[in-house]
């Protein structure tokens, strides 16, 4: 039984695709910075004051996926 569990477990190249790290220290606000992961575009925008105000004041029901800005993005300049 224990080897079987051990073979369901990832394997330390799928655990290193699973995650990235990227310097988002120099993104200035107002700009988006896009970065590959996986082969595929992730853009990380970093929120002016207006932005931010904007997403907060959008009713979530409207949304394809029902979820207040406070929930989707904990730190509210990104």
């Amino acid at each position: 039984v224990l080897k079987f569990v051990a073979s369901m477990s990832a394997t330390a190249d799928v655990l290193a695709l699973a995650s990235a790290e990227f310097d988002i220290g120099s993104v200035v606000e107002g700009t988006t910075l896009t970065v590959k992961w996986r082969g595929k575009p992730v853009f990380v925008r970093h929120r002016t004051g207006e932005e931010i105000a904007e997403a907060q004041n959008v009713e979530p029901s409207v949304l394809p996926d029902p979820q207040g800005d406070a929930d989707r993005a904990p730190t509210p300049e990104w």
